[in-house]
């Protein structure tokens, strides 16, 4: 048993000298290819690594004296190697230290060689900010005539590709250590990092009243549709909005910030106001000249616009093939006789005393019935919902709220007032039930 604990411990110990000198151990020597503002590392300087993580993409270097340890990604370092030749990279580097370039033409090719035929390895989107790292002699590029003004640079992207591009398309400036933009930024037009402009042009914008229809479990489907909502256009380069009763869509060549919270799309008559997490108010002016505004906000991401819309519809089917379950034909001694078929037909003979206070003269006897409107709270108790009827040859439609009893049902009218938002476009009913209003009892 001693030998066995004898035999642990110096596993342990083993183990423990094993990492201690693993991570004592140099790596090598690498350049800053893109400036680390959190650690103070500005590009162009030279670092010790201890260990590369093919896993996690990540370098372990020392900062400072070496003591203290970070992980840095791998694409903002050069290779690992001597101290030797990272001086030698570095030097070779140095007339475009601090040096970055935005991108003025969407699409522009990064080659793999500094020559117009040579393989293409990425395409730059406009605006995009890539790093320059040394000049080359490659071919210069023609416009049929004469050759293009500009060089072809040695440079990287924010996801670590290297390659060539020919300067024509690219603005310069310099970054300094803390992150912060320094010389040629005003010129290039250059935005600095705006972390409230990036997670709004990363975000899924859904009309406001989304999240208050799905809060109250109101769904109103003729307002709802996966197509609905705001696209920023940050992969796409164009910016779109489309509601029930509009529908734009905009190329845009950037974004500025006019003041906090405050983003014009450049090229285009929209302007965006970030209200808060999660909450905006898209404003631009229509074909006709008058200025709109709307909102949007976004929905958590177990929310599935497509999903509650079936479930919706689900609903209503439900509700219906309810109502036929319970007959499908029901009759009223005062009233007719009601009836529904499978497909939302329904046909209703003998309601001559509906006639005219509910029903019109020229009403057939045929038509669709929907489940469109909700119960307000304080009919809730005595109805179980509202059915809709849109009778051939009448131009309103007549709702009924509804119970529904062991042997048949019973109906009342209900007054529908429906207002409408003149900055949404959207209807908006209001349900009650007369104090004198009529109510009818049909058997099955």
């Amino acid at each position: 048993m001693r030998h066995l604990c004898r035999c642990i411990l110096f596993s342990v110990l083993l183990s423990f000298v094993f990492l201690l000198s693993s991570c004592s151990k140099i790596l090598g020597y690498s350049v800053v290819l893109w400036t680390i503002p959190e650690l103070e590392l500005a590009d162009g300087e030279i670092v010790t690594v201890y260990v590369k993580s093919n896993i996690s993409q990540q370098y372990i270097i020392g900062i400072g004296d070496g003591k203290e340890k970070k992980e840095v990604p791998l694409w903002k370092l050069s290779e690992p190697s001597s101290k030797k030749k990272a001086l030698e990279r570095s030097e070779r580097y140095a007339p475009y230290r601090h040096t970055y370039a935005k991108c003025v033409l969407d699409g522009l090719p990064i080659r793999s060689a500094p020559e117009n035929g040579s393989q293409q390895v990425y395409r730059l989107r406009q605006d995009e900010i890539i790093r320059t790292l040394a000049k080359g002699d490659g071919v210069i590029p023609t416009n049929g005539k004469e050759n293009l003004k500009g060089e072809w640079l040695e440079v990287l992207t924010s996801d670590g590709t290297r390659g060539w591009c020919f300067s024509l398309n690219l603005r310069l400036f310099t970054m300094n250590a803390d992150g912060s933009y320094g010389a040629g930024a005003e010129e290039a037009e250059v935005q600095q990092q705006d972390d409230t402009l990036d997670a709004f042009l990363k975000s899924t914008w859904y009309p406001d009243y989304y999240a208050q229809m799905i809060n109250r479990n109101r769904i109103e489907l003729e307002y709802m549709s996966t197509d609905y909502g705001f696209d920023t256009g940050s992969t796409t380069g164009t910016v779109s909005m489309k509601l029930h009763n509009v529908d734009v869509s905009y190329p845009f060549a950037g974004v500025t910030k006019l003041r906090d919270g405050m983003y014009q799309f450049n090229g285009t008559s929209l302007q965006v106001s970030v209200r808060g997490a999660g909450s905006i108010v898209v404003q631009y002016t229509d074909s006709s000249g008058k200025p709109k505004s709307y909102s949007f906000v976004t929905l958590p991401a177990s929310v599935d616009i497509a999903k509650v819309i079936a479930d919706e519809q689900e609903r209503r089917d439900a509700v219906y093939a309810s109502m036929r379950a319970l007959g499908p034909e029901f009759t009223s001694s005062n009233y007719g006789t009601l009836s529904f078929d499978g497909n939302g037909q329904f046909s209703w003979n003998d309601f001559s005393l509906l006639v005219p206070s509910v029903i019109t003269r020229n009403a057939g006897h045929t038509g669709t019935v929907s489940v469109k409107y909700f119960v307000p709270a304080n009919l809730k108790d005595e109805w179980n919902g509202i059915l809709t009827f849109s009778f051939e040859g009448m131009d309103r439609e007549v709702n009924f709220l509804y119970r529904k009893l062991n042997n048949g049902i019973r109906l009342s009218v209900a007054r529908v007032s429906v207002t409408k938002d003149s900055v949404s476009g959207r209807n908006t009913a209001t349900v009650s039930q007369g104090g004198n209003s009529l109510v009818m009892f049909f058997h099955n």
